[in-house]
């Protein structure tokens, strides 16, 4: 088991920029034109060991609201606006890989969100099925996906399985039906096992649960049962993040009532019970706030201090191009 020294965590408790992304949300700037990204691409084609590709797509578009959500995401039912947001994924899919050598490998691939699946399942297969027909992938890329089981159909899952998907990963945030209902998340955990039955019944490779402490109404105790749930259900890895209340930057955040949330303290607690009761069922802790069954890549790449492979899989990035598809200035 993994002990967590609080005093530790205490020491370094200080505010750093989202690592998900490389480089950082900080180190972007409009010093760093058009041209100077376009330049670079057609630098790494000229590489005598052509760097290996990471691509990911963004799918802004959401059902419902989440009230903790700190993604870009948008609001909608408009089947017609989500297709024209594939229309122009695609030409920007063209636009990048003119720039591209085709014999460039495409190792990783995955759709975050806002929902990927609030895609139609026949939406699904057009928009992989194109970008299947552009890139080289390698015969064991990781292709995941980002799944909401609210309104989810089988369908959609056999469209990705369909499309060479490989990985799910699926938002539980916390089974206590108080704190579902006062973040705006209704997922019963009837709902979240049955998805589950599904994923393993299709064969993917890997199934990542995503939890979330700091929410309203979540203590120690209350959050440990969902732990213990998630321990029987046995995914191969949980990331369990902490949530940011910043409703000076997410507006919909001020839904959440500030008074609801545990204190600092209580955090580091949940946090600590979390690790040591997570390590202690046979999940290693990878850091800050991943989790990994001893076979997997991850716990593996640890074991071996392969940082970089590390990084890799976990913000979905890979040298040196990161190509994010989020296309703000048409969500605007």
């Amino acid at each position: 088991m993994f002990e967590v020294d609080l005093k530790k965590f205490k020491k370094y408790d200080k505010p750093g920029p989202r690592y998900t992304s490389y480089p950082t949300a900080p180190q972007f700037n409009e010093k760093f034109t058009y041209k100077e990204f376009v330049d670079e691409i057609i630098k790494t084609n000229r590489e005598l060991v052509k760097s290996p590709l990471s691509i990911y797509f963004h799918i802004p578009h959401c059902d419902t609201l989440c009230y903790f959500c700190g993604c870009n995401m948008i609001v909608t039912r408009n089947r017609e606006r989500i297709r024209e947001y594939i229309k122009y994924l695609k030409r920007e899919i063209d636009l990048l890989k003119s720039y591209l050598s085709e014999d460039r490998i495409t190792v990783q691939h995955h759709w975050g969100g806002g929902t990927p699946t609030h895609l139609k399942p026949n939406e699904i297969d057009d928009l992989a099925s194109y970008i299947n027909s552009k890139f080289n992938f390698t015969k064991n890329a990781e292709i995941s996906c980002e799944i909401d089981p609210r309104e989810l159909t089988k369908e959609h899952l056999e469209a990705l399985k369909n499309n060479k998907f490989n990985r799910i990963s699926m938002g539980v945030q916390d089974f206590d039906e108080k704190v579902q209902k006062a973040v705006n998340r209704i997922q019963p955990k009837e709902l979240t096992l049955k998805t589950i039955e599904w994923i393993r019944e299709l064969k993917f490779d890997s199934l990542n649960l995503d939890l979330i402490y700091g929410l309203p109404h979540q203590s120690v105790e209350s959050f440990e049962k969902t732990i213990d749930k998630i321990i029987k259900i046995s995914p191969d890895r949980i990331a369990v993040f902490n949530y940011a209340h910043v409703p000076w930057m997410k507006k919909h955040m001020i839904l959440i009532n500030s008074n609801d949330i545990p204190a600092p303290e209580i955090k580091l607690e949940i946090l600590k019970m979390t690790v040591e009761k997570l390590t202690a069922n046979g999940y290693v802790f990878i850091g800050m706030d991943h989790f990994a069954k001893p076979e997997d890549e991850l716990s593996i790449a640890l074991k071996e201090k392969n940082f970089i492979e590390i990084f890799k899989v976990i913000a979905h990035t890979l040298e040196p191009i990161y190509m994010l598809l989020e296309l703000l200035q048409f969500l605007n």
